[in-house]
């Protein structure tokens, strides 16, 4: 999930601070980054009800595709630390474990909004409806990621999580049979790899917090954002006003000439 927010969150400032770097620029996204991969996020049990312009549907058909699965269901819980920081954008987890307690997923709907948000999704720059069902897998130090995400996460994982990201309309039960299938060919090449073991709700949280440490780490091994990512994000190199931007965002000095 923290991909995912900060993946909406960078599509709006790169698309409006290039182009404004007084305005909403490099030094706004990366206090938005710093404040996602601070300090270790706070996920709270909470009601479904709670939140009226979810689909609730969509959770339900979910829970009865796990369930069919084998996978139990330990609850709805909310990043209250990512509600904070998006207000506008309150979403709850619903989260579950595998019969075998080696996987742990979440099903979550977005609907982005604000003024922004509602300009990009126009040019269809970003949907107006985000279905994700996510699973995850800790094996031997490496995380082993499977969602329906692609064209949405716009970071990269860190170099210990192992991401496949299929298009977001991937059936749930295809996700979960590429995550499955993902698990035998990881543990097929490396059986001396010890996968972990998730312990009900409290595990599934302590895991997530994990992802978070090594996420946090490696946003800020790379300045917040990499040059990569940036033109990638972009499709073509970097103008000089995207240049000085990206330097503001790794908290660099201006280039030679450039002040």
């Amino acid at each position: 999930m923290f991909f995912l927010m900060m993946g909406l969150w960078l599509v709006v400032a790169v698309s409006l601070g290039v182009r404004k770097p007084r305005g909403l620029g490099g030094t706004q996204l990366r206090a938005r980054l710093d404040a996602v991969y601070g300090s270790p996020h706070e996920l709270v049990p909470v009601a479904a009800t709670s939140f009226p312009e979810a689909d609730l549907e969509f959770y339900d058909r979910a829970k009865a595709q796990l369930e069919d699965r084998k996978y139990a269901c330990l609850g709805d819980v909310e990043d209250v630390t990512l509600s904070r920081i998006y207000p506008q954008n309150r979403t709850f987890m619903r989260v579950f474990v595998d019969a075998g307690a080696m996987v742990r997923a979440s099903v979550y709907h977005l609907h982005p909004r604000g003024a922004v948000v509602s300009m990009l999704q126009l040019v269809q720059l970003f949907p107006r409806h985000l279905r994700v069902v996510e699973l995850t897998s800790e094996i031997g130090g490496t995380f082993l990621v499977t969602s329906n995400t692609a064209g949405v996460d716009r970071l990269e994982p860190p170099p210990e999580a192992k991401v496949d990201r299929l298009p977001l309309a991937t059936p749930l039960a295809e996700v979960v049979a590429r995550h499955e299938g993902r698990i035998t060919e990881l543990l097929r090449a490396h059986p001396e790899r010890v996968p972990t073991h998730f312990e009900g709700l409290d595990g599934v949280i302590a895991s997530i917090g994990r992802a978070h440490v090594v996420m946090a780490r490696h946003r800020n091994k790379v300045g917040g954002l990499s040059k990569e990512e940036l033109e990638r994000l972009k499709g073509r190199p970097l103008s000089v006003t995207e240049e000085a931007f990206l330097r503001e965002v790794q908290g660099k000095e201006p280039a030679p000439g450039k002040a």
